[in-house]
């Protein structure tokens, strides 16, 4: 129910950001919205930058298909409010040729020579490797023309040439989506290899997206086929969307949205019904962030929405409106929540 425009005057930025009126205005604005919007910040100038700023965060975070309906609205917030709270080159061994006669000594140099030739003169094939820093998206382009993106706080190995008769492999930690680049032949000694914690991805060509933190790894799919290998099992992915997880005890496949798992590469963070702790467990591994949470209550919590990753304002704006806590900043890196 529309409120005099006195009523929000004493409202922050995140109180405006949870009123449903304003909720209602900022996703679905009419004439009669601007209006009072616009009187509120007339009668009330010193309001206008809280305004803007709880707009920001409204927009941030949510994205709604259907226009609800009012008992909608009022349910749909009653729910929210009640649910805030890496090989170095094998040198051969030195050969120790322990001989009385000088002609094994003398075979001895020669067989020393003939490897020192062949150490400076063997083709060489160095290995690269490439890192992320926490809170960085970054661009890499294989051998193959394969292109990659890493995640924050991740790296990527592979080896600098590739052999058109062995297979195409890299080793991934962290995150990581790949574009692969299609071969001509189905030829297996062109597959596409993925090593990943302690799954393998083989593949031909297609997309998807590979994670490994804390002992968890899972491959998404967003076009073609992968196969999925870890500890003797299998698991053929070939819709978009389709999720393969392993634990170090079982693989498990599901359907996932896709941009839940892609989103990271616009630097912003999808989240559908995921818990708190994930949450969380996300802004540690990812960005650098250090949680300190006062009441481990709200770890279980199930949360949706879009957080801009960009402003470390607004992420600490979505998480005090999400958590319905007091969030503040200590240091660059450490965040503490403590909910009201």
């Amino acid at each position: 129910m529309k409120r005099s425009v006195h009523y929000y005057a004493s409202f922050t930025a995140i109180q405006l950001a949870a009123d449903p009126y304003f909720l209602e205005w900022v996703r679905f604005p009419d004439a009669a919205g601007s209006r009072f919007w616009e009187n509120f910040m007339q009668t009330y100038p010193q309001k206008v930058a809280d305004v803007d700023r709880a707009a920001a965060i409204a927009r941030s975070m949510y994205v709604i298909a259907d226009m609800p309906t009012t008992q909608q609205q009022e349910d749909s917030w009653k729910r929210i409010l009640q649910a805030l709270p890496q090989a170095q080159p094998v040198r051969p061994r030195p050969t120790t040729v322990r001989s009385a006669t000088r002609i094994w000594m003398a075979a001895a140099a020669v067989i020393a020579l003939a490897v020192a030739v062949w150490i400076i003169f063997r083709p060489v094939n160095n290995e690269i490797n490439i890192a992320s820093v926490y809170g960085e998206v970054k661009d890499v382009s294989l051998p193959d023309g394969t292109r990659v993106k890493l995640n924050g706080n991740s790296s990527i190995r592979y080896s600098e040439q590739w052999s058109s008769s062995s297979p195409r492999e890299v080793w991934v930690k962290g995150e990581a989506f790949f574009e692969v680049k299609p071969v001509a032949s189905n030829d297996a000694s062109q597959r596409f290899q993925v090593h990943s914690g302690d799954l393998d991805v083989q593949v031909l060509g297609t997309s998807f997206n590979v994670r490994n933190r804390r002992g968890i790894s899972d491959v998404m799919l967003t076009t073609g086929k992968v196969m999925v290998a870890a500890a003797g099992e299998q698991q053929l992915l070939s819709r978009p969307g389709e999720l393969a997880t392993y634990n170090k005890k079982e693989l498990k496949k599901k359907i996932v949205p896709v941009s839940s798992y892609t989103s990271w590469q616009e630097r912003k963070l999808q989240l559908e019904q995921t818990s708190v702790a994930d949450l969380f467990a996300r802004l540690e591994d990812d960005w650098g962030y250090h949680i300190q949470l006062t009441d481990t209550a709200l770890l279980n919590k199930k949360i949706s929405g879009d957080i801009d990753m960009k402003d470390k304002q607004v992420l600490i704006n979505a998480l005090a409106l999400i958590l319905h806590a007091d969030v503040s900043q200590m240091g660059d890196s450490t965040i503490i929540i403590t909910p009201n």
